[in-house]
């Protein structure tokens, strides 16, 4: 196995925890997946009632996205109609918030598991790793 491989392979029996302070009070927040950063490589497109916004990480569960308000989504609320666009792939998906926090610059980042169906979620995964792959090759 060479090195690469045995990295990846040790990234899917990694269990990153991080935690975020909310904006709605302080939830802690455990984070079980590696998180892909969003790019130009790994394009990822969020529309939320018309509405676009920028995703700046993704893993197999879940994404982050920033938001100029603090008010899109409670913790704990569903968001019920989002579509992703993985390479021109639309994925319809419904999604619970998980935290919402404000950033130092302005702004603020939501952080959603996502509920799809079954075949959209194994594309979701396949797109994960490989971008992963595609993210620890650069280094």
């Amino acid at each position: 196995m060479s090195v690469k491989e045995t990295l990846l392979e040790n990234l899917k029996d990694l269990e990153e925890t991080l935690e975020l302070t909310s904006v709605l009070g302080s939830e802690t927040v455990v984070r079980k997946t590696f998180r892909v950063p969003v790019n130009e490589q790994t394009p990822v497109d969020l529309t939320i009632s018309g509405v676009t916004y920028r995703v700046v990480n993704i893993s197999e569960g879940g994404l982050g996205f920033m938001a100029d308000v603090g008010d899109l989504a409670q913790v704990g609320e569903r968001i019920p109609s989002m579509h992703l666009s993985f390479n021109g792939r639309d994925i319809p998906a419904e999604s619970t918030v998980r935290h919402v926090t404000a950033l130092e610059d302005g702004g603020f980042l939501y952080g959603v598991s996502l509920d799809m169906e079954e075949e959209d979620r194994a594309f979701m995964v396949d797109f994960v790793q490989k971008a992963r792959e595609r993210f620890f090759s650069q280094g």
